[in-house]
């Protein structure tokens, strides 16, 4: 009797693969992962630094340091233009709703109006005298001097400026004093003269003050020599 159980197993077998050996880990090729390339590093040589871009603050230090410790012409110039420029000290007043200004060098002093003497036939130039203090002060009309006519009378804001004048104590009298100020002489204009009869060698010349023209007298040709003249016409007509 064929056992048919015993010729499958036989044909399996017959047609199974052959076992192969067992390989042990270790042997078990390696894959090998690709070297990567070389680089070559940059050559350093005649390479020169990278500057950042300046900025605003930069460039002003640089200039800072550049120009430290240089003279500046245009400031010292400057300086000693200003300096140079002459300031003078001028006494302002009103004379018949005029401004008017003295220098206030030989000013003495300012007085309120007093009793004045005449002194007969003295010179119309002459008002007349009074006593400041035991000191006898001649008293000149400044104002026909400059072409006003007369005051009528003195008011609460008169006033007498008194002067020394070539050794000789002299005043005016004004409507008003204002103030005293400084101004550059730069700032003195000449008197525009608009008509050959307006021509007066008693101005030196125009300034602007508070918004206004003030007129800068010269006492030197306003008095002269008028002013000698009437102290002496006055202490002879007193002897």
């Amino acid at each position: 009797m064929v056992d048919l159980v015993k010729i499958r197993k036989k044909a399996k077998k017959q047609d199974a693969p052959p076992e192969q050996p067992a390989v042990a880990a270790s042997q078990l090729p390696v894959a090998e992962e690709p070297a990567a390339p070389e680089v070559e590093a940059p050559a350093t040589e005649n390479r020169q630094p990278v500057t950042p871009p300046a900025t605003p603050a930069d460039s002003k230090l640089a200039k800072f340091k550049e120009e430290a410790g240089h003279r500046r012409e245009g400031l010292v110039v400057e300086t000693q233009e200003t300096a140079v420029t002459d300031v003078v000290e001028l006494l302002t007043f009103v004379i018949a709703h005029e401004n008017y200004a003295v220098a206030i060098e030989n000013i003495v002093e300012i007085v309120t109006p007093r009793p004045v003497t005449r002194i007969p036939n003295a010179d119309e130039s002459i008002v007349g005298i009074i006593s400041l203090r035991g000191t006898i002060v001649t008293l000149l009309d400044v104002r026909r001097k400059l072409r006003h006519p007369p005051a009528a009378a003195a008011g609460a804001d008169t006033r007498i400026v008194v002067l020394e004048h070539r050794g000789e104590t002299v005043g005016f009298e004004v409507d008003r004093v204002l103030r005293v100020v400084k101004t550059d002489a730069g700032a003195i204009e000449p008197h525009p003269v608009v008509h050959s009869s307006e021509l007066d060698d008693s101005i030196r010349g125009v300034f602007r003050q508070a918004n206004a023209l003030t007129i800068l007298l010269d006492l030197d040709k306003l008095l002269g020599s008028r002013g000698h003249a009437a102290t002496q016409e006055v202490i002879a007509a007193r002897r």
